[in-house]
């Protein structure tokens, strides 16, 4: 690995116990869902593409259900070999290979987003977003960047997250924004 790859491996340490010790809040989570839904409202989006949050994430199941309620078209990825594939979720989940429960739904575009919320890891001011490591987002965001009418990329991270300088190489894709239960921050 090389030294930017090693400077995320350790951050992504650091993050992931810092996540594991944190206490559920179900107050955030509802401040968070309420800040997710307002940025739909603001921006006008009636197609946004989301994701179901596993154990130590921001919950967003609050917005998820609010945005079902509320006529917007949610797409939400499903793990199909090394690459995410979107679906139009209408409230049913299977358990998808990585063990983790997936929407299912007709096939959707993530293209035809008018808003994209992304998990991460940890965000900079700059826009850079620090994942899991995988890569799955930053594959499937590279369609979105090469398209002529590319969505705003917002990602949704705890308030400590939002960091000065995260490490990033060249295929790590920028993103527009960064929401949290308290602020919401946009990157020129």
């Amino acid at each position: 690995m090389g030294e930017t790859a090693d400077l995320k491996q350790q951050l992504r340490a650091e993050l992931r116990t810092q996540r594991q010790g944190r206490v559920e809040n179900p107050e955030f989570d509802e401040r968070l869902s309420q800040q997710l839904g307002q940025l739909c409202l603001d921006q006008k989006a009636r197609t946004v593409a989301a994701y179901f949050p596993i154990q130590f994430e921001p919950n967003i199941r609050g917005f998820l259900d609010w945005a079902l309620h509320n006529d917007i078209k949610l797409m939400l990825p499903s793990v199909s070999g090394s690459d995410l594939h979107w679906v139009y979720f209408d409230g049913k989940t299977e358990f998808g290979q990585l063990g983790f429960e997936e929407a299912t739904g007709k096939p959707a575009k993530l293209t035809e987003a008018d808003l994209i919320f992304v998990p991460a890891l940890a965000v900079d001011l700059i826009g850079n977003r620090l994942g899991k490591g995988k890569g799955y987002y930053d594959r499937s965001l590279a369609a979105v960047f090469a398209g002529r009418k590319r969505p705003k990329v917002v990602a949704v991270v705890f308030e400590n997250e939002v960091l000065l300088s995260v490490p990033a190489e060249p295929h790590d894709h920028p993103i527009d924004g960064v929401i949290t239960a308290q602020k919401l921050l946009w990157f020129s």
